[in-house]
């Protein structure tokens, strides 16, 4: 039977129930002071050791883990609350699986959208051929471009999971604004054959060339700002200080690029399709439902996430050594060496037991 945690339910009563069914002793198993039956194991506690009292009760295996620090805990991560996370409720496999799915649908929403975006801006914009190309290229790189804002806002301000989320709806926002202006008929240009070179054909402009590109920038800033952290994310699920955890991280980077690989073939392929024979407005539609179903999975997995705090912005410490620089640059350095380790203003010297971080804020 499976081993599923019963946190508080496993106590005496439960462990009494156990005791019942096979008797406590043998090998690891042992009883404690407070008379419970314990398996002494292997337990990822902060602070230390622990052991894990197993226990029968109502035809489950229950297991609960007690720590010598009396928690279970890794400080360097966070539920979706902000309490330290527990590695028997978060991250893993599990977690880093609901992670891979909204990779795979956002790169099928935003493949689709991008493949076939120059035949919409020719044939339903009106837009000249090279204009057209300038514009997906345009997008494509603004795109790539804002993978380093979204990168920063996640290590700096964020974190990761809320950069996700906040992105994805702006993206899903974008996609629709883009089913909307290519349904309606007052948000581009009448119907003109472009091929046709004796063809009059009018060129969007004013509002309906705003809301064209609102929307498909509003695509190119969400999905720049997940690009980087999607799959950085996932390998935040991997405790790379367990040796069996760390063995997987491997396989997940291999499992991302499958995702990334079947999402680019759906989209090549089956939404291009849609797009062609049911027309643009339907593709842009089905696109927009896709990263719809990748936020749902995302969000479906936000009580297993183990989530890095940010850290605080990147260029705080640079702007700090210039300031401290140039406030100092007519600090004379003394000529006796031992003077480098001594305290400021006293005779005193340094204590080799403070970590060099200390040092370097209390001399700024």
């Amino acid at each position: 039977m499976d081993l599923v945690e019963c946190g508080g339910r496993c106590g005496w009563l439960c462990c009494r129930n156990f005791w019942r069914r096979r008797a406590c002793g043998g090998g690891a198993w042992g009883w404690d002071e407070a008379g419970r039956c314990w398996k002494q194991a292997d337990v990822n506690c902060a602070g230390g050791g622990g052991k894990v009292l197993v226990c029968e009760s109502f035809g489950e295996i229950y297991r609960y883990v007690m720590c010598d620090s009396a928690k279970v805990a890794e400080e360097s991560t966070l539920d979706w609350r902000g309490r330290p996370s527990n590695p028997l409720k978060h991250g893993g496999i599990r977690a880093a699986a609901f992670v891979l799915g909204l990779q795979g649908f956002e790169i099928m929403a935003i493949a689709a959208v991008g493949n076939n975006l120059i035949t919409y801006v020719i044939n339903e914009m009106h837009f000249s051929l090279s204009k057209s190309a300038n514009t997906v290229t345009n997008f494509i790189g603004t795109i790539f471009l804002l993978s380093l804002l979204g990168g920063y806002l996640s290590d700096s301000f964020l974190g990761c999971f809320w950069t996700i989320l906040i992105f994805s709806f702006l993206e899903l926002s974008g996609l629709i604004l883009l089913s909307v202006q290519a349904h309606l008929p007052q948000l581009k240009p009448p119907r003109c054959d472009m091929l046709n070179e004796s063809s009059q054909c009018e060129e969007a402009k004013g509002f309906q060339a705003l809301i064209f590109f609102v929307a498909l920038y509003l695509v190119a800033l969400g999905s720049g700002c997940l690009k980087p952290n999607m799959i950085t994310h996932g390998a935040d699920q991997f405790n790379q200080k367990d040796e069996k955890q760390s063995k997987k991280l491997s396989s997940y980077f291999n499992a991302a690029y499958f995702a990334f690989s079947v999402g680019e073939l759906v989209a090549l392929t089956l939404l291009v399709y849609v797009q062609t024979h049911s027309g643009m407005d339907v593709g842009f539609g089905v696109s927009a439902a896709v990263m719809a179903m990748g936020i749902i999975t995302m969000i479906s997995g936000t009580l297993f996430y183990r989530n890095k705090p940010p850290q605080g912005s990147v260029f705080t410490p640079i702007v700090q050594v210039i300031v401290a620089a140039t406030l100092k640059r007519k600090q004379v350095c003394p000529s006796d060496q031992g003077s480098h380790a001594m305290e400021p203003n006293t005779d005193k010297p340094i204590s080799d037991s403070v970590p060099n971080s200390q040092l370097i804020q209390r001399f700024r």
